[in-house]
């Protein structure tokens, strides 16, 4: 909802700037003082106008909604017409899960992301799976839209209102596909263009990219990080640290060292990760910094928790707290540890175990009161 917020208020900005900007030029070309042009066009704005401005924000923030489900739908269909399993559907912070069989609706937030489609890949080979499609289908989803949107638009005499939405429906998705076809890097991240042709030409980041799948429908199911297979959390060598697939699967490797309490294990890891902070998106930098702020807690190393702990670090896990219980248990770790108050701590373990069966993973929400349970048994304040 707060993306939706934001997009209505971004629109009515960009109005308003076009408004002020296009004022001096008319005011040069007519010769006319710059209050006389204002008011020239404010008074040429009638009713009708107005009306026709409003609709056109409001369907530019429909299509934009459309346009988040129909490429998430599109992963979904070419995934299922491929053997994957459904896990779940995200738009915003509106998530459909699939849970005992039945679908429910769950909250759940990712920094950076409008809408996501998670499905558990076949139980096959590596090289019998198939990537290719999975990916392929957002953009392929886009693509019949804004061709359908163009068709309708240039074929039916349709009212003038519904011409406005299947236009800017149309330019929409055509700007989508174009931005997740072809192969770049948005924000440190590859496109689904860029993954379509990288897993298949790189097993190890295909391998990545099946266990990180495999784990999420692990996790959503309620098993345990130690509970899961070992090859699941192999990491690719060498790790390349500007593969995000590859970090990742680093991420996974070191949380599932903290569930069997393998500290020092999870710390090394973790350091070897900072000294590549350069290399890698901001998200799993957060990610990293929120891990081994956990970490570093939990082994005594409170001074230099705090250097991780930093404001954009204490935002992130604020922010997403409500969703992943691992940033909970970064709030009753820094608590404890950093502000020194147990009572603060004891609560908020406390909220997790009431509201545990609202979040999506449940396996980090055992492992997270796994940790929590052993801080307030072990940590010696430093």
């Amino acid at each position: 909802m707060k993306a939706l917020l934001k997009l209505i208020g971004y629109m009515f900005i960009g109005i308003c700037v076009g408004i002020l900007c296009v004022g001096p030029v008319i005011a040069l070309i007519e010769g006319e003082s710059l209050s006389t042009v204002y008011q020239t066009i404010i008074s040429r704005f009638s009713l009708t106008d107005v009306a026709e401005i409003a609709w056109m924000l409001l369907a530019a923030l429909i299509a934009f909604i459309l346009n988040i489900v129909l490429h998430e739908g599109g992963h979904l269909v070419a995934g299922l017409l491929t053997g994957y399993r459904f896990v779940s559907f995200r738009f915003l912070n509106f998530t459909l899960i699939n849970k005992e069989g039945r679908l429910r609706w769950r909250n759940f937030e990712l920094a950076g992301t409008g809408g996501q489609c998670l499905m558990a890949p076949p139980d096959r080979p590596i090289d019998q799976i198939d990537t290719r499609w999975y990916n392929a289908g957002g953009v392929l989803a886009n693509i019949l839209i804004a061709a359908v949107s163009l068709l309708l638009y240039w074929l039916i005499d349709l009212p003038s209102w519904l011409n406005v939405l299947l236009l800017i429906m149309a330019i929409i998705n055509f700007l989508t596909a174009l931005t997740n076809g072809i192969p770049m890097k948005i924000g440190g991240v590859a496109n689904d263009g860029l993954n379509l042709f990288q897993l298949e030409k790189d097993p190890a980041s295909k391998q990545c990219f099946c266990n990180i799948l495999d784990v999420n429908a692990r996790s959503q199911e309620g098993q345990s990080y130690k509970d899961m297979p070992d090859h699941l959390f192999a990491m690719p060598q060498p790790i390349d640290w500007k593969n995000s697939m590859h970090v990742a699967a680093v991420l996974l490797s070191a949380t599932r060292m903290m569930d069997f309490h393998q500290w020092e294990n999870a710390y090394q890891l973790l350091t070897t990760a900072l000294s590549h902070k350069d290399d890698y998106m901001k998200l799993y930098l957060w990610e990293v910094k929120n891990l081994m702020t956990q970490v570093c807690i939990i082994t005594g190393r409170d001074d230099e928790a705090r250097q991780h702990y930093t404001e954009d670090i204490a935002k992130y896990v604020t922010q997403h707290a409500s969703t992943q219980s691992d940033k909970q248990l970064t709030g009753m770790a820094v608590a404890l540890a950093l502000e020194g108050d147990r009572p603060k701590a004891e609560s908020l373990l406390h909220k997790l175990e009431n509201d545990r069966d609202k979040f999506i993973h449940q396996g980090d929400v055992a492992m997270s009161l796994d940790l929590m349970h052993w801080l307030l048994d072990h940590h010696q304040a430093q």
